[in-house]
């Protein structure tokens, strides 16, 4: 009798099984040609991927220590909460989850690792994220841990910041 578990047994219908499923995040940005070096970050897990961004994005903008668990990062005597997500499998869409609406901040930085590793960043009050938007369900409770918003969805209502000169005014209007 052979051993049906045995890899030699299924082996041969793996790489048939694998096609039928659904691309993978990891698989579709080495599919848009991410260097190594992105592909090591968007392998990492959800948790470990969000606060590794989180130092990228606060040494890029040269973000002050924060002033609690409940921001992530002071500039220009604001507190800023910063959100960073992976490409969605296939799509140009992502998700930034666990945003608290009783944390201290006043404004959130969304971020976007794109294929090339060059991050894509969003801003937004949180007046406004937490306000109208979540009065238009735009921002939507995601459970015990928070509260979610999609790209799609929410870009329309945030600034796009390239520089540190855009970030520096757009906070001196809040």
């Amino acid at each position: 009798m052979s051993d049906i578990l045995n890899f030699d047994a299924w082996k041969n219908d793996y790489k048939t099984l694998i096609l039928n499923y659904k691309e993978s995040q990891l698989e579709y940005y080495k599919k848009n040609n991410a260097p190594f070096e992105v592909l090591e970050i968007v392998a990492l897990e959800s948790k470990r991927f969000g606060s590794i961004s989180e130092k990228i994005i606060s040494k890029i903008f040269k973000l002050e220590p924060r002033t609690s668990s409940q921001n992530d990062g002071i500039k220009n005597g604001k507190k800023i909460e910063i959100k960073c997500a992976r490409y969605w499998s296939g799509k140009d869409e992502c998700r930034w989850q666990h945003l608290e609406l009783e944390h201290d901040y006043d404004y959130v930085l969304l971020g976007l690792l794109d294929f090339d590793g060059s991050w894509k960043i969003w801003g937004i009050k949180k007046s406004t994220l937490i306000g109208e938007l979540r009065e238009k369900k735009i921002l939507t409770y995601q459970g015990k841990q928070g509260w979610w918003c999609e790209k799609s969805k929410v870009i329309g209502y945030c600034k796009q910041i390239n520089n540190i000169v855009e970030l520096d005014q757009i906070l001196e209007t809040i």
